[in-house]
């Protein structure tokens, strides 16, 4: 049970850094950006490109994958998103799935179809009858200091406290002079900052791919939907829930539950633990849909 909690952990956190991204946009644009997960990828890609650099150290490239990827999102707004402030939130989404789409071709244009790796070395620790590596241990510890950070910048900043009052009233908060354009583009950065994060922490433990956002996507989506579309620090809780419940589902013998043979669910599995999490979510609580408005 200790390994189920150990992996459920590592795997949180890296959905967690990336969702949060999702759920600040939709907090104050109210939109599900699909373009979001491909950020991930592209931040994960661009570490790769700095990290070949001579001399440049891996956290290095990072932070630069981080900055450049926080741009990008930016120059997204700008080109595309800036211009449909008005129109439904279905629109968005669909704009926002052909901008993801778009981000894809140009990785594959770039890097090709095949699969990258991050040449990392790292050593393995054994608790009992649990092992995890450190750079499991990192990827958590990394995870955990920038949810810290953001906590601590949403509501212990003048620019965090702006951030939320946009949130929670974008009308509201302009007319008693908060600068909504700039602080759009700073939750454009911060978003596309961290899903640079979130997709290198993921390559790091697997590898890097194009399509890497299709594997991401519904773990993501899923737990945002879970701890609330608008919730920021919700999605983490909605990461390690799911996380939890993929972990237990592959790890528990139903076959000796059931009292015959010993029959486990395979790990390809996993991701249908996402879609019915969705489902029943949005059965129960319909308003979290993606389409929902304010």
């Amino acid at each position: 049970m200790l390994q189920v909690l150990l992996n459920s952990l590592v795997y949180a956190s890296m959905i967690a850094v990336i969702a949060v991204g999702v759920a600040l946009c939709y907090s104050i644009l109210r939109f599900a950006n699909f373009a979001h997960i491909q950020f991930a990828v592209v931040g994960g890609y661009l570490t790769y490109s700095f990290a070949a650099i001579p001399g440049m150290p891996l956290p290095a490239a990072l932070a630069l994958s981080a900055v450049a990827t926080g741009l990008i999102a930016i120059l997204v707004d700008f080109l595309v998103f800036s211009r449909l402030r008005d129109i439904t939130p279905e629109g968005k989404m669909i704009v926002s799935w052909g901008v993801a789409l778009f981000l894809r071709s140009v990785v594959a244009i770039i890097y090709g179809g095949g699969a990258r790796v991050f040449d990392l070395s790292y050593d393995v620790v054994a608790v009992g009858d649990a092992v995890f590596t450190t750079l499991d241990a990192l990827v958590v510890v990394v995870a955990a200091v920038l949810m810290l950070l953001l906590h601590l910048f949403l509501n212990f900043t003048r620019v965090g406290s702006g951030l939320r009052a946009l949130a929670s009233n974008a009308d509201l908060a302009v007319t008693r002079g908060i600068p909504g354009d700039r602080l759009i583009k700073l939750m454009w950065f911060l978003s596309g900052a961290l899903a640079a994060i979130g997709g290198t922490l993921l390559a790091f433990e697997t590898r890097l791919q194009p399509n890497m956002d299709l594997i991401i996507l519904l773990p993501v989506f899923a737990a945002v939907t879970i701890g609330g579309l608008s919730n920021v620090f919700g999605a983490v809780l909605g990461a390690l829930i799911l996380s939890l419940a993929q972990n237990l589902l592959i790890y528990i013998d139903f076959g000796a539950l059931l009292g015959g043979e010993s029959w486990q669910i395979p790990t390809q599995f996993r991701d249908y633990v996402a879609v019915l999490a969705l489902v029943v979510v949005l059965l129960l609580r319909p308003r979290l849909s993606p389409l929902a408005g304010r």
